[in-house]
C-alpha cells in the first residue's frame, strides 16, 4: 500500500546544467527546484573534461537551495555517463573528469579494429567476443568508458598507477556523499567490461584481463533502487538534513526512461534534449550491430533498456539560435519555425558525428537547398525536421526490434515546442503522448526509483501516476517527410566518402 506525503531530494547532472528537485512521491512532481550551469572545459581539440570539486560544491549549492523547509526520506543523483574518474583510497581525484563528449580515446582499444576479417569495420573475433559477454561493444568515436580508460593506462602512467577506483560522474557523487564505491548497473554496463547475460551483471574478468585491468580497479555494482550509503555526518550538516540514506539511481539515460513513463516490456519512448533516442525496456538482451542499436542493464532490475541514440538534437537548435542572435528566446524559435516552409531545406544535425543508425565519428552537419529566399523562419524549421528525419532513419529498427507502437511517449526539453513534437509525430507516423513537464523527466525517473528502493511500490503502479499533457497526431505533413527521409539517407550515402576527407586526423 502507497503510505503518503512522503518526498525524496534528487539531483539530476547533465552535461551543461545542474537540476536539483524535492519530488512528491504521491504525484512525482516537483515541489522546489534549483538549477545551475555545469562547467565543461576543452583543454584540447576533441577534449572535454570537468573539474570534480566544482562539479560537487555546484551540486552542494542546488542541493541546499531546493531544500528550502521540505523533509526528505532520501537523497538519489543521476549524471551524464560514460565519464571517467580514476581516484585514490579517500576517494580524492586523480585528474579532471573525462566525460562523454570526449574523443582522445579514439581508436581504442586498437586490437578491436585490427584484423583481417572485419565487419562494419570491426575485427569480427573481437567483435563476436565483446557482443557474446556483454550484448554490445564501444564505438570507434573513443567516447565510451572502455576507451577512455585505456587511454589513461597508455598516456598517463602516474596516474593510473596511483588509482584505487575508477568512477564514473554518478559514482563519484555517491563517493562523496557517503564514502562508498559504488556503481549502478547501467553505468557498468556501458563500460564495456561487463558481463550481462541473463539479465544479471558482473565485472568480465575475461575482458578485464585482455586489457590488463584488475576487477579491483572497479567499483561494486548495484541496483538502481538498493541503498548505495549513508549521507555522511559532514554533508548532510552542510544541507541541513540528517545523514539519509543515498538510493544508488542511474545515468541520465535509464532515469529518462522510467521518468517517460514507458516501463512495460517492449513500450518505446522518444527523448528531445540536447541529444535525443529512441528507447525502451525490454525483458531480453538485444542487439543490432549493423545500426548502432543495443541494450543496456537498466534502472528495472533484470530488465534491459534498448536504445538507438543520436548524438545531437536541442544542441543544434541552441547553435543556430545563437547564430541568429535569439538565444533563450523559445517562444519566438516556435512562432519563427512555423513560418517556415514544410520541407524546403534539408538539416542533417550530425554536429559530433552520430552513433545510431550509423556509426560514424566524421560526419558534421549541414543545411541543403537554401536559396536567397529563405530566411529565419526555413532554417529554424529545418533544424526542427532534421532532428525528427533523424529519429525516423533510426526508428524503424526500434520497432522491428520490439514490436508495431500504438502511441510513443515523448519527453525532454525539445518536446515543450508544440511544433517540433506534432513534427516529430508526422515524420514517425505514430501519436505522440507528451508528459506534464516533459523536461523534468529525469528527475521524475529518479523519484521512481527512490519510491521503489523505499519499498513503497513497483515502476508499473508508480508511473500509472504520471500525467499525459497532450497527444500529437500524424498530420498531413507526413506524406512530405516519408519524401524527404529518402533524400536524407541518401545524402549520407554520397557525402560521408566526402565528410571522412574533411575531418580525418592530419
Amino acid at each position: 500500500m502507497v503510505k503518503h506525503s512522503e518526498k525524496i531530494l534528487a539531483v539530476d547532472v547533465g552535461t551543461t546544467s545542474i537540476k536539483s528537485a524535492v519530488v512528491d512521491l504521491d504525484c512525482f512532481e516537483a515541489l522546489s527546484t534549483s538549477s545551475t550551469k555545469a562547467v565543461v572545459e576543452y583543454p584540447k581539440k576533441g577534449w572535454a573534461e570537468k573539474d570534480p570539486d566544482t562539479l560537487w560544491s555546484s551540486v552542494l549549492d542546488v542541493m541546499k537551495e531546493s531544500l528550502e523547509d521540505h523533509n526528505v526520506s532520501a537523497v538519489i543523483f543521476g549524471a551524464h555517463m560514460a565519464g571517467v574518474l580514476p581516484v585514490d583510497k579517500d576517494g580524492n581525484p586523480l585528474r579532471k573528469i573525462i566525460i562523454w563528449l570526449d574523443e582522445r580515446a579514439e581508436g581504442l582499444p586498437e586490437d578491436l579494429w585490427s584484423g583481417i576479417f572485419k565487419i562494419q569495420g570491426y575485427s569480427v573475433f573481437k567483435l563476436l567476443r565483446f557482443l557474446r559477454i556483454t550484448g554490445g561493444a564501444p564505438s570507434k568515436t573513443g567516447k565510451d568508458a572502455i576507451s577512455k580508460i585505456i587511454w589513461v593506462k597508455e598516456n598517463e602512467r602516474d596516474v593510473f598507477e596511483k588509482t584505487y577506483k575508477i568512477l564514473d560522474v554518478k559514482g563519484f557523487l555517491i563517493n562523496r556523499a557517503t564514502g562508498s564505491f559504488i556503481t549502478s548497473p547501467d553505468e557498468a554496463h556501458l563500460s564495456w567490461l561487463a558481463d550481462t547475460r541473463d539479465g544479471r551483471i558482473r565485472w568480465a574478468k575475461t575482458l578485464l584481463k585482455d586489457y590488463g585491468l584488475q576487477e579491483g580497479l572497479f567499483p561494486e555494482i548495484k541496483n538502481s533502487t538498493e541503498i548505495g550509503g549513508y549521507l555522511k555526518e559532514s554533508v548532510a550538516k552542510e544541507i541541513g538534513i540528517d545523514p539519509l540514506p543515498v538510493i544508488v539511481g542511474s545515468g541520465d539515460v535509464c532515469a529518462t526512461a522510467v521518468g517517460s513513463g514507458a516501463v512495460k516490456p517492449e513500450e518505446l519512448h522518444i527523448y528531445i534534449g540536447t541529444s535525443n533516442w529512441v528507447a525502451g525496456h525490454v525483458v531480453r538482451r538485444k542487439t543490432d550491430v549493423f545500426h548502432y542499436i543495443g541494450s543496456l542493464m537498466s534502472a528495472i532490475p533484470n530488465r534491459y533498456l534498448l536504445i538507438a541514440e543520436q548524438e545531437v538534437a536541442g544542441g543544434a537548435l541552441e547553435w543556430a539560435m545563437k547564430l541568429v542572435g535569439i538565444e533563450g528566446d523559445y517562444n519566438l524559435v516556435e512562432r519563427l519555425a512555423e513560418r517556415g516552409k514544410v520541407g524546403k531545406l534539408i538539416f542533417m544535425p550530425w554536429f559530433f558525428g552520430e552513433r545510431a543508425p550509423v556509426d560514424d565519428p566524421f560526419i558534421r552537419g549541414g543545411l541543403v537547398n537554401v536559396g536567397l529566399d529563405d530566411g529565419r523562419e526555413e532554417v529554424l524549421r529545418a533544424m526542427m525536421e532534421g532532428v525528427a528525419l533523424n529519429i525516423k532513419w533510426a526508428y524503424p529498427y526500434m520497432e522491428r526490434m520490439t514490436r508495431t507502437q500504438e502511441a510513443v511517449r515523448l519527453v525532454g526539453g525539445g518536446a515543450l515546442f508544440d511544433l517540433w513534437s506534432q513534427i516529430i509525430a508526422d515524420a514517425i507516423k505514430r501519436p505522440v503522448k507528451r508528459l506534464k513537464n516533459p523536461d523534468q523527466s529525469g528527475l521524475r525517473g529518479l523519484a521512481v526509483m527512490a519510491d521503489v528502493g523505499l519499498g513503497r511500490e513497483n515502476f508499473e503502479t508508480a508511473v500509472s501516476r504520471f500525467q499525459i499533457e497532450r497527444v500529437f497526431k500524424p498530420g498531413e505533413n507526413a506524406v512530405v517527410y516519408d519524401r524527404m527521409i529518402k533524400i536524407y539517407s541518401e545524402l549520407y550515402r554520397k557525402l560521408r566518402k566526402i565528410y571522412r576527407e574533411l575531418n580525418k586526423v592530419k
